[in-house]
């Protein structure tokens, strides 16, 4: 299991940062950096450095859901915290033999400062990351799809696109009321929801059905569809690595009671054709059904039955197999997973990962439109990047697209 063999690097890092936080605090804060006045310090830090698996081994509610809201920013905090410290580290190995080390940058002042500025300015961002993270943008796309589309009345789709909700113990009740509220000032024809509904574990929810009534409330002439996503299913998580729950990995029967509720309806490897005029396809998320023992349909054989002349959509939780969902004739693939990396600098590293980490893409005839979700995963911190509801308009019978 990587969570064990990561335990030791784990500790090693924080070793590492309470070595130089003890440091700075001498310099700083003498009171706080030696003695009795050292051991509230270190009781503080030993608490969150620890809550990753106090959150992990307790299973009484509402203290889990607690324990895990204060170890995910945790995890956030102590990324940004080791590569604070790392970079400062470096830059005193290297400045140390030029000729600032033989100025007051170096004395024990020079340490208070640096070790101040770097602490507040740290604080700063998680702050900002917490703010920012509890707010839900409205993104605007149009794409084109030279198809015949049969509605009556109508030459537009509208559709409104959401992923990655993560509903447990980090987003909740008024997240989805902020997301719902916009949703309905779009008057959308149809809304989607591209996978990752909830965040593993059914329990860390707090009122549920408060929740899926806000859901129901999304009304569009077309209804709500959805496909499962990575962290629909049941599972215990450590530091991000996911553990069989309780009698083993399943999918919880409370997540189709809640679906039944919020008025959500499943698609799984299936596809139907809507108000008679374009078809919708909804496809099993790869890394779940190696969990739940499925197998998923290749794109060719999911749209084979469906009538090439009329627009068809896909909705399918991570932006993969885009070439081939293209040529097994998809004109537009609706996905999220990716967060956009959620914190920086992981929004700069995904086009490495991804066709389409984010946003609008052509992939030959089709297009591949990415939402970075109107939640987030883990730490409850969004840097750089943001919380969205994606408003896509679908022109037909004009090639152009923005």
């Amino acid at each position: 299991m990587a969570a064990v063999f990561l335990a030791p690097f784990y500790l090693l890092c924080n070793a590492y940062i309470v070595y130089w936080m003890i440091r700075w605090l001498r310099a700083a804060v003498p009171v706080l950096g030696a003695g009795a006045g050292l051991i509230p310090v270190l009781a503080v830090y030993c608490f969150l450095m620890f809550s990753l698996l106090t959150s992990f081994l307790v299973r009484s509610y509402p203290a889990k859901r607690y324990l895990k809201k204060i170890s995910d920013q945790w995890l956030g905090s102590f990324a940004y915290i080791l590569g604070i410290t790392l970079f400062l580290d470096l830059a005193h190995r290297v400045f140390e033999r030029t000729w600032l080390a033989d100025t007051r940058l170096y004395s024990r002042g020079g340490m208070a400062f640096c070790g101040t500025a770097a602490a507040v300015g740290m604080a700063a961002v998680v702050i900002y990351g917490i703010r920012h993270a509890k707010k839900i943008t409205l993104t605007r796309y149009q794409v084109a799809i030279p198809k015949k589309y049969a509605a009556e009345g109508k030459k537009k789709l509208n559709i409104v696109l959401l992923a990655d909700l993560h509903l447990g113990s980090s987003v909740g009740k008024k997240q989805v009321e902020q997301m719902a509220e916009l949703v309905r000032g779009c008057d959308p024809d149809l809304v989607v929801i591209a996978g990752d509904l909830f965040d593993n574990d059914f329990s860390s929810i707090d009122d549920p059905e408060g929740i899926a009534r806000l859901l129901a409330g999304m009304e569009s002439r077309l209804g709500t569809w959805a496909c499962w996503g990575n962290h629909d299913i049941n599972e215990r998580i450590l530091a991000g690595f996911t553990f069989p729950a309780p009698g083993g990995v399943h999918v919880d029967p409370r997540f189709d009671s809640f679906l039944r509720q919020a008025r959500i309806h499943m698609m799984n490897d299936e596809i139907r054709l809507m108000d008679g005029s374009f078809y919708l396809a909804g496809r099993k998320d790869p890394q779940r059904i190696e969990k739940t023992g499925e197998s998923r349909m290749e794109p060719a054989e999911l749209l084979q039955e469906a009538d090439k002349t009329l627009p068809v959509i896909v909705i399918d939780h991570q932006p993969k197999q885009l070439k081939e969902l293209a040529a097994a004739g998809a004109d537009l693939d609706l996905s999220g997973h990716t967060h956009n990396g959620q914190v920086f600098p992981g929004n700069l590293f995904l086009r490495l990962m991804w066709k389409n980490p984010c946003g609008v893409r052509k992939i030959g005839p089709m297009y591949s439109v990415v939402t970075s979700g109107a939640g987030f995963w883990g730490p409850g911190l969004r840097i750089g990047t943001d919380n969205e509801v994606v408003l896509l308009e679908v022109d037909f019978g004009n090639s152009s697209a923005s």
